[in-house]
């Protein structure tokens, strides 16, 4: 039984609120999602007690929040309060308040469980090996080192974009003494933490508003040609530039860059401080951007409750599959597809000289390449190609992400050129003849099983001096598959230097 479910997330400067659909055969996306800046933990002050005004503002916010779940049928909402709520000194009694008047039921979290969440957010939608996870909230940023995937050391420490802001920032344009107060205290709080002197070189992945808008920014800044944040990379260079732009204009120019929220213009030096200063202090080469994290994580937990760790194996073949399932992929079809199209890859290894690498692209694009039949049978190959390069598929690098799509939407016609010549800010020179040849793969496979009947078991290909001869291991007559293929495959000699040909008594 499909059932909605949305989740709360009570944060120090937003609140924000996703929607999860899960169906009937376990698969999930993203139904919606809304965020309100309505800063519960502005002006709490040394005494570090939550205002009326903010708390009121939160009402508020929670109440149109709800009003927006029944209208989307939600099942179950789970809220969750962080750092603000955490550290006052009224913030059980304000959280009651909020409960009675709203009738939603939140939990404080403990640092523990808020890092565990993030993790779970981030471990589950990228792929990494060793990493220093940073979410940096509006009154706590966490830091979690991971080794081999793995929780190694963390911490939460007492800086965020709020509380920075309103002890150091508080004028329109920070006084150069300000910065310098912030960034003393900035390496004071990193001196704090011992295990970060382990951490020199090792690549940030980022979680939060801060990171996102940095990420926007960014992309706006070099023109990037994905409208994508999940899994972006930024180098340090680029940071200390947008940091160092930032801090030396008004919060009223700051509205006026592109990629920036406006709701976040006079808080976002302060989070642009602590990732430039914690770059500077590890060393690290730069920081890559996670979409998802602690209201993910949350989901995560749920949806996962009946495993011994709430954590996906292999990041990316988990995607896959969620991918075929949430688009009703026809799965015999597909991974026949598949194995077609790793039997020829294999068997003309000595034409392409291809690693495992290239065989990952291949199968995943195989897998997927009819996802676009749920919009339309006619041209759905152009639908893949625009379904892959716009939805979520966790695990796969950008470029991956293109490579995938692309090949994918081979097995029809596709201006490749152009595409190519569109996505050259993520390609690499060489991956025109690769997506062409990987393409021609798919496009033979997909041909192969055109009654999608599996009548072509497998090929046996055998190549010689100027061609490829391919003998077909078959159930039944495959007449119409062999015509297929002849009738739609004719750029194989063009990217394998051969022609194919079939014996003539499978013509």
């Amino acid at each position: 039984m499909s059932r909605n479910i949305g989740i709360i997330d009570l944060g120090s400067n937003s609140i924000r609120l996703i929607l999860m659909k899960i169906g009937n055969n376990d698969s999930y996306k993203l139904l919606d999602e809304i965020k309100e800046t309505a800063r519960i933990g502005e002006n709490m002050g040394p005494e570090r007690v939550i205002k009326k005004p903010a708390r009121d503002r939160a009402i508020q916010t929670i109440r149109l929040f709800q009003k927006f779940c029944r209208a989307n049928q939600v099942d179950s909402i789970y809220g969750v309060a962080t750092a603000a709520i955490r550290n006052a000194v009224n913030g059980n009694e304000a959280l009651e308040t909020i409960m009675r008047e709203t009738g939603v039921s939140f939990r404080i979290l403990s640092d523990s469980e808020e890092t565990r969440y993030v993790y779970l957010g981030v471990v589950n939608s990228l792929e990494f090996n060793d990493v220093l996870i940073v979410d940096i909230g509006g009154g706590s940023t966490e830091l979690i080192l991971c080794r081999d995937r793995k929780i190694i050391h963390w911490t939460s420490l007492p800086i965020g974009t709020v509380n920075l802001t309103e002890t150091y920032l508080s004028t329109p344009i920070p006084d150069p003494e300000q910065i310098i107060k912030l960034e003393r205290l900035l390496k004071e709080q990193f001196a704090t933490v011992p295990w970060l002197e382990s951490t020199r070189g090792i690549e940030i992945i980022g979680v939060g508003g801060t990171f996102r808008n940095l990420g926007r920014i960014d992309r706006k800044r070099t023109r990037y040609s994905l409208n994508l944040l999940h899994n972006y990379r930024i180098h340090s260079e680029r940071v200390k530039e947008i940091y160092k732009q930032l801090q030396s204009i008004s919060v009223e120019e700051r509205k006026g860059i592109p990629g920036l929220s406006k709701e976040r213009a006079d808080i976002i030096v302060g989070g642009l401080a602590i990732i430039s200063k914690l770059i500077e202090h590890i060393g690290g080469p730069g920081v890559r951007i996670s979409g998802l994290g602690l209201r993910e994580g949350v989901f995560y937990d749920y949806l996962f409750k009946d495993w011994p760790e709430p954590i996906v194996n292999n990041v990316t073949e988990h995607s896959v599959q969620n991918f075929m399932d949430l688009y009703q992929v026809r799965r015999y079809h597909a991974e026949h597809v598949a194995k077609l199209s790793l039997s020829l890859f294999d068997q003309l290894k000595p034409l392409h000289g291809y690693g495992l690498w290239e065989r990952k692209i291949l199968r995943i694009a195989a897998l997927l390449h009819d996802v676009g039949n749920t919009v339309s049978y006619y041209n759905h190959h152009k639908h893949t190609m625009y379904v892959l390069l716009n939805s979520r598929l966790n695990g796969l690098s950008h470029r991956e992400l293109v490579l995938v799509s692309l090949i994918a939407a081979s097995h029809g016609k596709v201006d490749l050129k152009f595409k190519l010549q569109q996505h050259s800010d993520v390609l690499f020179p060489q991956d025109g003849i690769l997506v062409r040849r990987l393409g021609v793969l798919v496009r033979m496979a997909e041909n192969l099983d055109r009654t999608e009947a599996g009548v072509i078991e497998d090929v046996i290909c055998t190549i010689k001096e100027k061609e490829v001869q391919i003998d077909c291991v078959t159930a039944e007559n495959a007449d119409l598959e062999i015509r297929e293929l002849y009738k739609k495959v004719t750029n194989f000699n063009k990217v394998f230097g051969r022609k194919f040909k079939f014996p003539k008594e499978e013509i």
